[in-house]
Order: structure tokens, then C-alpha cells, then sequence
């Protein structure tokens, strides 16, 4: 699914001519995937506490190979709106759902590492397609690699029908409903502090995934920059999901929140010129490193927290989340860039940071303690 998604998240901002799409409208196409995907999330975490979770994911492959292949039709801002719109709906089927069944399958001990290996193939995909699609768009036609990334979508869809196995059957039982999850997952300090810090890191995500190929020097050399970016961000999920079962948590999304702020930092210092490039780079590789240590602890802790009966609709809420930073990110990045250019960026994602991190730290109160895993409890509370 990443492969075929991360060929089009990267070519859709170089199919889209810069002398006919301004960035604000192609922040607004790239949004319209986000908004499906936040609506349509936490029904579809409810089908699948309800019906099982394994059909979600070849529906929403299936529905996916239809959508990658039309983006290669039409052009009309309209059209595009649409047509990403449907590929988030695909995209919650699939996402819920596999979050979900690694919840189903591991435990509180291991969580932590195996939200890092899923997030090691959920990113190995996005670097893999990346790079594919600059090289696609360099010896073929733009629309070379939706239809790639089509056939993609479709092979996985037969895999997932053929080899995936259910992990739970919840035919018969009832699961609690959004809002009896939202409020059970906010009852607890530590995960209602996580959505602030979810919500700003995501759209930063959603604005550096829209505009990175369009203000590149090149599609190609873009591609490998960001698939790098991607590859190491992968290689390391694995690793910091297993010190977040080990050390705790708490430890490991604090070092990433505090790495994730002196990467602004040190990025706003390097253009506004004082500090030198060659001395920045170190900061920015030891920074950037720290920043991944966040998603593996902070997914392993929402499954602690999830209630057996319904993970599904846990991870739905999740992913309303999720989406909303990735909707806030491209259309806050077009309209800056368009307005005030490039610098703009650097100086909001830090207000943004800050604030997100000063919100959680509210609402975890002087009470804040460094812990692992409440296993007992949240047992209980399930």
C-alpha cells in the first residue's frame, strides 16, 4: 500500500504544472485525502471491531487500484479533489485496520517493537515508492506512475484476499462506540497529552510530503533526498520501539518531542545565516535521528490503552488525528508559501511545536511521571 501511495504523494505536486496550480490549490487537493480519511476512520475502527478486520484491507487495496489509475485521466482541480478524496477512504480501510491487527497480535511487553517493524514497513514503502516515482518521472511520462502505482494496489488487494489471516473474530460482540473510546482513551493524562503533539508533528509531515517535490532543485535528486530522509526513518522505528518496551514511553516520545524542536531551531539558525552549514549538519543528523523516536512509543502506548473490545475504533480515533494534522499541513503550507515564501515555514513549525508541546504539558499537570507500560490497569479498564 505505501509503495503505491508514496508514487503518487510524490509525482502528484510535479503533475500538477506550477504555472497553472498555485501552491494553496494543490495544498487543497493534497488535503482532500486527509478529510475522507478523518471521516471515514472511525467507522470503519467500528466495522472492524464489529466484522473482523481482514476484509477491510483487500476492499480498501481494491478500491485504491481504481483510484491511482484515474488520477492519470483528468487533470481539473475538481476531478483531483475527488478523486484523492476516495483514495483516503481507501486508505482508512486499510490503515485502521492493520494498526488493529498488530494491536491484536502483540503484547505490552513487545508492542513497542512491533509498532516499530510496522512502521518500518509502512515507511520502507514510502521510501521505496519515493524514489521510484523521481526515477519514473525522469524516463517516462508524468502519468507513468499512477499507473504503476495502480498495478501495485491491485497485486496487493490479491495478497491480502489470498494470505492474510483474520487475527480476531468479534462477529457476535459489541464494541464500544467513538465517543465511549475518546473518552476512556482521554480519561488517562499521558494519552490525552499524545493527540497535541500527534496533531502538530503530523502537519509538519502533511506540509514537507506536498511541497518537497515541487520546490526541489529536481524531481530525481528530490526523491533520493526524501527517500533518504524516509529510509533512515524506517531503519530506526524498530530500534526505539524496543527501548520504548525497555526504558518506558514517556522517555522515548520526550526525547523525540525535545529532538523534533532543536531540528527547528537549528534549521531556523542555518537560514537566517548564522550558523554555517557544515557546522549545522550535525545538529540536523542528531536531531533528525531523535525525532523518530517518538511514533513507535507513542503507537505502542495507544495500544496499552486500547480496550480489547474495541481497538479498531481506538485506532480510528487515532487516525482522526493523523488526518487532521495532514489536512492542516497543506492548506497552512500553501497559503505561507504563496504569502510570505519559505523561511515562513520554519518559524511556524516551531510556534506550532511549542504550543502543541506546552498544551500537553497542561494537561499532564505537575503530576507527570516517567513510566513503562501500566499493563494490570489497563487490563482492567478493557
Amino acid at each position: 500500500m505505501r509503495f503505491s501511495f508514496g508514487l503518487v504523494l510524490f509525482t502528484l505536486p510535479i503533475y500538477l504544472p506550477r504555472h497553472e496550480f498555485s501552491n494553496l490549490t494543490v495544498g487543497i487537493i493534497a488535503a482532500a485525502y486527509p478529510v475522507t480519511e478523518t471521516i471515514f476512520g472511525p467507522m470503519i475502527g467500528i466495522l472492524a471491531d464489529r466484522f473482523g478486520r481482514r476484509k477491510w484491507i483487500y476492499l480498501g487495496l481494491t478500491v485504491s487500484t481504481v483510484a491511482l489509475f484515474a488520477f492519470a485521466l483528468n487533470t481539473n482541480t475538481g476531478y483531483l479533489v475527488a478523486v484523492h478524496a476516495v483514495q483516503g477512504v481507501a486508505a482508512a480501510m486499510i490503515i485502521v485496520s492493520a494498526l488493529t491487527m498488530v494491536t491484536d497480535t502483540s503484547t505490552s511487553t513487545t508492542r513497542g517493537k512491533e509498532m516499530g517493524v510496522y512502521d518500518f514497513a509502512n515507511l520502507g514503502g514510502y521510501m521505496v515508492g519515493i524514489l521510484a516515482a523521481g526515477i519514473l518521472t525522469r524516463i517516462g511520462s508524468p502519468t507513468t506512475p499512477f499507473y504503476f502505482a495502480a498495478t501495485l494496489a491491485a497485486i496487493g488487494a490479491l495478497f491480502a484476499y489470498f494470505r492474510v489471516k483474520e487475527t480476531r473474530g468479534q462477529g457476535k460482540q459489541r464494541s464500544l462506540s467513538p465517543i465511549q473510546t475518546l473518552k476512556i482513551l482521554l480519561s488517562d493524562r499521558r494519552a490525552a497529552a499524545m493527540f497535541p503533539i500527534w496533531l502538530a508533528l503530523t502537519t509538519f509531515v502533511g506540509i514537507a510530503l506536498t511541497f518537497g517535490p515541487r520546490l526541489g532543485p529536481s524531481p530525481l535528486f528530490t526523491s533520493f533526498l526524501l527517500g533518504g530522509i524516509v529510509l533512515v526513518l524506517a531503519l530506526t522505528q524498530p530500534f526505539f520501539g524496543h527501548l520504548s518496551d525497555k526504558y518506558g514511553r514517556d522517555k522515548l516520545m520526550m526525547l523525540g518531542l525535545l529532538s523534533v524542536m532543536g531540528l527547528f531551531v537549528t534549521a531556523i539558525y542555518m537560514v537566517r545565516g548564522r550558523l554555517g552549514f557544515w557546522f549545522g549538519v550535525p545538529f540536523l543528523v542528531v536531531f533528525g535521528i531523535g525525532c523518530f523516536a517518538f511514533p513507535p512509543a507513542a503507537l505502542a502506548t495507544l495500544g496499552d490503552l486500547a480496550p480489547e473490545r474495541s481497538r479498531g475504533t481506538t485506532m480510528g480515533v487515532y487516525s482522526v488525528m493523523i488526518s487532521l494534522g495532514t489536512i492542516i499541513g497543506p492548506l497552512l503550507g500553501g497559503y505561507l508559501l504563496d504569502r510570505y515564501g519559505m523561511t515562513s515555514l520554519f518559524y511556524s513549525g516551531l510556534v506550532i511545536l511549542i504550543g502543541a508541546l506546552g498544551l500537553s504539558i497542561l494537561i499532564v499537570g505537575a503530576g507527570f511521571r516517567i513510566t513503562r507500560p501500566l499493563t494490570l490497569r489497563r487490563q482492567r479498564r478493557s
